[in-house]
């Protein structure tokens, strides 16, 4: 067996130019968590949400009004 100079072994390939394939789907990501997309509905809006998702954002209201 012989020993393989540095120079021989093959060199990591890296795509430097262009964007992202054409053909890949968009991955989702998110920007806000759901406490501030609860926040900035109304109270009607958050009234049509179930109630196991925003009991904290009601009773943060509640507690804002005294």
């Amino acid at each position: 067996m012989t020993k393989l100079d540095s120079e021989e072994l093959p060199k990591p390939f890296f795509i430097t130019e262009g964007g992202p394939s054409a053909d890949l789907p968009i991955h989702p990501h998110r920007t806000k968590s759901l406490p501030q997309i609860l926040a900035g509905l109304t109270d009607g809006e958050l009234a049509r949400w179930p109630d196991a998702l925003t009991d904290a954002e009601r009773e943060r209201r509640y507690r804002a009004i005294g």
